[in-house]
């Protein structure tokens, strides 16, 4: 088989696996993909210098338009800066397809210049649809759910002059099979984690069963007002003070301490509908694990008595500076129809508490995954690429440091309201909430939260970014037309007096 043959193997298998956008980090070794993708039609390509960006950037389109994104890289290191993407992407269940070019096979461990082992490179994390050179007989490659790697081997000299093809005329990959119905029973459900348009069908059957909802913002369900006598604000807090025997969990594994303390309640059972596969919890007794299609055809019913859950509501005016009150703010400031991408540590679990301030129609997404810091930015802004309203990122100090070049797609887009909140706290202030954090000496803490005294309108300078600082949230409102980074610093000992009083011990009534 030639070169040519080969890259047009390639350009087909991605036309069949339904993609139809392909961010590319070019190389020389990638040369003749990217050229033969730049000369195809019914695809859109987006350009990074940077991989990791490129991979956060696809991983953000998936979420928003839950079709596959492929990502182009060169070869050697290149490919390993994709990893941390596949991983939030194997554990998201998105069908990130990774295409690494590489060396001839024959150089396989040779430690000849950029080859390295990259045909399992991703291991656990990513089914490989194809380890393709000129020398096989067969290019068949195999489709999954979730992360899909194909490694495409070149040799020199590199054929750069392919002729591309029209990926709007590949047929699309069969539906996947609802399963029977089940009968099902909860006394509380617990929610995160979902698409809109997933959260509206989950909205259809919550309502019918009317067990009281603990939802995270990420769950999309408080647009629904149906919903509203149903959902139990309060988070943790609310949770400590239920006992419920039969948990019913939907869309993604939830960011509570007391989810995680379920593995040591064995009697409460859990049901999980997820798109994802995964259960979130280490214990298998009294635990099942749905697919998506059971939402559409079980039965459920409610378990009497109910749990006993007791609504709590955060009393900001006491703390007002504090940043979980900063954050109310942000939710309250954020116009509705907008986008709302939540950074991991603290400020989706303070968003959680400020959900009831979010006004209509705001979507939420997160990576919560693998609960990873890296790679937020550029996942919001390919959550954002293609959305009318404005679109709003809210992460904290060192995840925005961790993703400075994510900006680079910003001129690609064409998207005037970009809003990027960072909330500066000169560290990562959600270990001092971790209490065998809290013994440790002071000088051990500053080393594990990274304290810092950065400021972020150098970054926004130098990509050409609006810039503002503020402690009045008066400011947020009318925003410029234009994509702005806003940086927030709350008052330290407000945070922390605010935290100490949100967590004293719930005294259930009598």
């Amino acid at each position: 088989m030639t070169q040519t043959e080969l890259i047009h193997q390639t350009l087909h298998t991605l036309a069949y696996l339904g993609v139809r956008e392909v961010c590319v980090a070019a190389g020389a070794r990638n040369a003749p993909l990217v050229s033969a993708l730049l000369a195809c039609s019914g695809v859109k390509i987006w350009n990074f210098f940077e991989e990791r960006s490129a991979a956060f950037f696809a991983l953000g389109r998936i979420m928003a338009d839950r079709k596959p994104v492929a990502v182009v890289t060169t070869s050697g290191t290149a490919a390993a800066e994709l990893l941390a993407a596949t991983i939030e992407a194997h554990y998201q269940n998105l069908p990130l397809v990774l295409v690494t070019a590489d060396r001839p096979k024959r150089y396989r461990g040779s430690g000849a210049p950029q080859a390295i082992e990259q045909a399992a490179l991703f291991g656990v994390y990513a089914t490989i649809v194809g380890d393709w050179d000129v020398t096989d007989e067969s290019h068949e490659g195999h489709c999954s759910d979730g992360p899909m790697h194909l490694n495409v081997c070149l040799d020199e000299p590199l054929e750069t002059n392919v002729a591309g093809v029209d990926f709007s005329a590949a047929q699309s990959l069969p539906a996947s099979e609802e399963g029977p119905p089940s009968p099902l029973r909860c006394d509380l459900v617990l929610a995160a984690g979902m698409h809109p348009k997933d959260a509206a069908e989950a909205a259809a059957l919550l309502a019918r069963l009317g067990a009281p909802i603990v939802a995270e913002a990420t769950s999309n369900l408080h647009a629904f007002t149906e919903l509203k006598p149903l959902l139990i604000p309060g988070g943790e807090r609310a949770l400590q003070s239920s006992r419920p025997a039969h948990v019913l969990r939907i869309g993604a594994v939830p960011s509570w301490r007391w989810w995680r303390d379920l593995e040591s309640h064995p009697k409460v059972k859990v049901t999980n509908i997820t798109r994802t596969g995964f259960s979130g919890l280490a214990r298998t007794e009294n635990v099942e694990t749905l697919g998506w299609e059971s939402i559409r055809s079980a039965e459920f019913s409610r378990v009497d008595p109910p749990c006993g859950i007791l609504r709590f509501e955060p009393e900001y005016g006491k703390f007002p500076e504090s940043e979980p009150a900063w954050i109310s703010k942000i939710a309250n400031a954020i116009p509705a129809g907008s986008r709302v991408f939540i950074g991991n540590s603290l400020p989706i679990r303070e968003l959680n508490l400020a959900i009831q301030t979010a006004r209509p129609g705001v979507e939420f997404f997160a990576n919560r995954g693998a609960n990873g810091i890296d790679g937020l930015v550029s996942t919001f802004l390919g959550a954002s690429a293609i959305h009318e309203g404005e679109c709003w990122l809210l992460l904290g100090d060192l995840s925005a440091l961790y993703d400075l070049a994510a900006p680079w797609a910003i001129s690609q887009m064409d998207h005037p309201r970009l809003r990027i909140v960072v909330i500066n706290n000169g560290g990562g202030k959600i270990f001092s909430r971790v209490a065998s954090m809290r013994a440790l000496p002071d000088a051990a803490r500053s080393v594990i939260e990274n304290r810092h005294a950065l400021g972020f309108e150098p970054w926004a300078q130098m990509w050409g970014l609006e810039y503002l600082q503020t402690n009045d949230a008066n400011d947020l409102e009318d925003l410029l037309p234009v994509p702005m980074v806003i940086e927030i610093r709350p008052e330290p000992l407000q945070t922390e007096a605010f935290w100490k009083d949100w967590q004293r011990p719930v005294i259930r009534p009598r």
